[in-house]
C-alpha cells in the first residue's frame, strides 16, 4: 500500500488557512493512514525476574546465516512488569482469506492472551492486511523459527476460550464502539466472542461460547446496541483505565475519506491488526473521530483519558494510529502532538500482527553492546574535501513498524543479495545506505532488531538513524516545554542504544523558528554528554521549505547551546518517486528520474554536504531509486552515511 501524499501546494496553504480560521487544531501531514507497516510507551523498565530451565526461550529450526538465538532468557511481561516465563516451543495458527472478521479479532485476542501468560507461545498467520502478502512467513524464516504444530483459527478459539472467561458483543450492532469492549476484554483477560445480530452466535463463535466457563462482561447488555463511541468510551474509562498500561488507537471501520470527516460511515471490517498487542499489554484501546476538536466532548473525554494520570510517560506514546480527519491528502491528527491543548502526546505506529509473540519470546534489548556484539560496521574514515560533494541517502518512515516488519525487511534482504553480486562482480561495491529504525523495536521486536543489526554487517554499507522524530512520530517543537526535554532525554536514550548520532526530524510548518531557535539547540550538548550530532529535518507539509530564511544555497547550519556544544541541522531533500510525469502529484521536484537526482547532486557547489529522504509513498523502492542513482553519479559525488555526513558538516562549518 501506498500513503497518500499532499495533492497541490496551493489546496494545502488554502485548507491551512480555512483551519486556522475555523479550527485553532491546525495539523496538515503526509504520513497517510494506509502505511506500509512506529515508535511513546517506553518498553518494560527491567530485564529480571524470570524463571529460568525449561521455560526459556529457544529458536527452533537449523537455523540460516542472520539466525541467532536470544541473547537472554530473563525478562519481563510486556505491559504489567510482572514475571515471564518464555515458551519453548510455539504454535502457528492460520486464519482463512475467508475468515470473519469478528473470528480474526478473536483469534488475535486469543494470541495476545496466551503470550501474556507464555511469552512467545502463539503466532499467527494470514491475518496481516495491506499487500503484506509473505511477511509473517518472512521472519519465521529469517529467524529460523520453527512452530512445533499448526491449527486452524476455529480450532484455537474454542480451545483459548476453554480456558478463560469471555466478554460478549455483537460485532454487527456495535461495531462502533469495538474499541471500547477490546479494552475491558484486554484488562480482564477475557476473550471477546461476537453473540451475532442479537438472535446467538453461530458457527466457530458458538462453538467457543459454549466452551466459556463465564462470561465477565456483556457488553450488550452493559453498553447497549445504540450506544455511541463517548458514551462507551467514559464508561470503560471511569470502570477499567487502571487496568490497563498504555493507550492505543484503531479505527474499527469508519470511513477513511469521509467527505464529512467529523460524522464518518461505517464502510469496511474492522482490521486484526495490533489487536494481539492490545490484549497483551492491556492497552485502552479507543477511536474518537472527533477526539481531538475543540469544543467537542470527545476532545474532553480523550484529554480526561491522557491526563488521568494512569500512564506516567511524558510525551505519551500512542500506539496504532489516528486516522481520521483526511484532510488536503493527510489525516489531521495522525502525529498526536496537537491534538489536544496539553500537547503531550506522540505515535507509535504499531498497525501490525504477531508484536505480542516478539515482544515477549525475550527479554528486551536494553544496553548498547547488546546490539553492538550484532554491528560489526567500522565508522566510515571520511576527511572532508572541499573538492567533493557529500550525500547521505535515508530509507525514511522507520518510526512505523509495520514497515519494519514488511517492506523495509524485503528492501533489506533485495540489497543483501544485491550487494553480495556486486562483491563478486566486475561493478563495484555496494554504496552507503541508511535506514531509519524505530527505537521501539529494542522492546516490540528485539529479534528483529538484531536481525538489522545483523544483517548491516554483511556489507559494511548500511547504517541506522533514529526515525520522525527521535523517541515518537511526533512534532516536537509543539510539545509543552518540559515534554519538550522529556523528549530530547528520550531521544538521546534511543541514539545511545541504536549507536546513532542522527536523527530524523519532522516539525510542522508554523513550527520551525521555534525548532531551530529554541527546540533543537537542546541537542546541541558539550561533546561528552550529547548524544545528537546531525538533525535531518523535512517539513509537516514536505512540500514547503522549513527554512525559507536560509539561503538557496545553503544545505546545513550548525546550531550551538549555552553549553558550547555544536549539532548540525540539514535542509530537506526528499525523494517520493521516479515517474515525474504523473500529473496528480504536486510537485515534479520530489518524482524525479534517477537520472535527474544524479544530475541533480553532482551540480551542486564542491564542498556541499547534503542528505536524500526516501520514503514509497509514490512508488519510490529502493531498487528504482537508490540502485540506479549511484550508477550515474559524477566521481566528485561520494555517498556517505547520515552520522558521518554531520561530522562532516561540524568539520566544514569550522572552516
Amino acid at each position: 500500500p501506498s500513503r497518500p501524499y499532499l495533492a497541490a501546494a496551493f489546496s494545502l496553504l488554502v485548507v491551512v488557512v480555512v483551519l486556522a480560521i475555523v479550527l485553532p487544531v491546525t495539523l496538515i501531514n503526509d504520513k497517510g493512514s494506509v502505511r506500509e507497516g512506529g515508535g511513546g510507551a517506553t518498553g518494560p523498565t527491567s530485564a529480571s525476574g524470570t524463571e529460568g530451565g525449561d521455560d526459556e526461550a529457544v529458536v527452533g529450526g537449523e537455523g540460516v546465516d542472520l539466525t541467532e538465538a536470544p541473547t537472554s532468557a530473563s525478562g519481563t511481561k510486556a505491559g504489567d512488569g510482572e514475571a515471564v516465563r518464555y515458551a519453548s516451543n510455539f504454535i502457528v495458527v492460520d486464519v482463512g482469506p475467508g475468515d470473519p472478521a469478528a473470528l480474526r479479532l478473536a483469534v488475535q485476542a486469543c494470541a495476545g492472551l496466551r503470550n501474556r501468560e507464555l511469552g512467545g507461545s502463539v503466532y499467527v498467520r494470514g491475518a496481516q492486511s495491506w499487500g503484506a502478502v509473505g511477511a509473517e512467513n518472512f521472519w519465521l524464516d529469517e529467524l529460523g523459527l520453527e512452530p512445533s504444530e499448526t491449527t486452524d483459527a476455529s480450532s484455537f478459539l474454542r480451545e483459548c476460550a476453554a480456558e478463560r472467561p469471555c466478554v460478549r458483543y455483537s460485532y454487527a450492532a456495535q461495531r462502533k464502539v469495538v474499541p471500547a469492549v477490546f479494552t475491558v476484554a484486554a484488562a480482564l483477560g477475557a476473550v471477546p466472542l461476537d453473540v451475532g445480530d442479537g438472535a446467538g452466535e453461530t458457527g466457530a463463535m458458538a462453538a467457543a461460547a459454549s466452551s466459556c466457563a463465564e462470561v465477565a462482561f456483556d457488553a450488550v447488555v452493559e453498553l447497549g446496541l445504540n450506544g455511541t463511541p463517548y458514551l462507551a468510551t467514559k464508561l470503560v474509562f471511569e470502570n477499567y483505565v487502571n487496568h490497563t498500561t498504555g493507550l492505543a488507537m484503531l479505527n474499527p471501520g469508519f470511513d477513511l475519506y469521509a467527505m464529512d470527516p467529523s460524522n464518518p460511515l461505517l464502510t469496511r471490517d474492522m482490521s486484526a491488526t495490533m489487536i494481539d498487542l492490545v490484549f497483551s499489554r492491556k492497552l485502552f484501546l479507543l477511536f474518537l473521530v472527533n477526539g481531538c476538536v475543540p469544543g467537542n466532548p470527545e476532545q474532553d473525554l480523550l484529554h480526561s483519558i491522557v491526563n488521568s494520570g494512569a500512564w506516567p510517560d511524558r510525551p505519551l506514546g500512542v500506539f496504532g494510529y489516528n486516522n481520521a480527519w483526511f484532510i488536503a491528502g493527510g489525516y489531521l491528527h495522525e502525529a498526536q502532538t496537537r491534538c489536544l491543548e496539553s500537547r503531550n502526546m506522540g505515535a507509535i505506529p504499531t498497525e501490525t500482527n504477531n508484536l505480542s509473540f516478539f515482544s515477549t519470546r525475550r527479554a528486551p534489548l536494553e544496553t548498547a553492546e547488546q546490539l553492538q556484539s550484532h554491528w560489526s560496521n567500522d565508522p566510515e574514515d571520511t576527511q572532508y574535501d572541499a573538492n567533493k560533494t557529500y550525500v547521505a541517502f535515508v530509507v525514511g518512515d522507520g518510526d512505523n513498524i509495520h514497515y519494519m516488519m514488511t517492506t523495509r525487511g524485503a528492501w533489506f534482504r533485495e540489497r543483501l543479495t544485491a550487494c553480495e553480486k556486486k562483491d563478486v562482480g566486475s561493478s563495484g561495491s555496494c554504496q552507503p545506505v541508511t535506514w531509519s529504525v524505530s527505537p521501539h523495536l529494542a522492546y516490540l521486536a528485539p529479534d528483529v532488531l538484531e536481525w538489522y543489526y545483523r544483517a548491516s554487517g554483511n556489507n559494511g554499507k548500511d547504517n541506522f538513524i533514529l526515525p520522525p522524530s527521535g523517541h515518537l512520530y511526533a512534532y516536537p517543537s509543539s510539545l509543552s516545554e518540559h515534554d519538550q526535554n522529556a523528549f530530547v532525554d528520550a531521544t538521546e536514550r534511543d541514539a545511545r542504544l541504536l549507536g546513532v548520532t542522527s536523527v530524523v526530524h519532522w516539525d510542522w510548518l508554523t513550527s520551525w523558528t521555534d525548532a531551530e531557535e529554541i527546540f533543537l539547540p537542546k541537542y546541541a550538548k558539550a561533546h561528552d554528554n550529547g548524544a545528537i550530532r546531525g538533525v535531518f529535518a523535512v517539513n509537516v507539509p514536505y512540500i514547503l521549505d522549513p527554512f525559507p530564511s536560509w539561503p538557496p544555497g545553503q544545505f546545513h547550519r550548525v546550531l550551538t547551546s549555552q553549553e558550547s556544544g555544536r549539532v548540525a541541522v540539514f535542509r530537506p531533500r526528499v525523494w517520493r518517486g521516479v515517474n515525474g510525469n504523473d500529473s496528480g502529484n504536486a510537485d515534479q521536484r520530489y518524482f524525479v528520474s534517477p537520472i535527474k537526482m544524479a544530475e541533480e547532486l553532482g551540480s551542486h557547489p564542491r564542498g556541499t554536504i547534503t542528505w536524500v529522504y526516501l520514503t514509497s509513498d509514490g512508488g519510490l523502492t529502493l531498487e528504482n531509486s537508490f540502485s540506479e542513482v549511484e550508477q550515474h553519479l559524477p566521481s566528485h559525488v561520494e555517498l556517505v552515511s547520515s552520522d558521518t555526513a554531520a561530522k562532516l558538516a561540524l568539520v566544514a562549518s569550522r572552516r
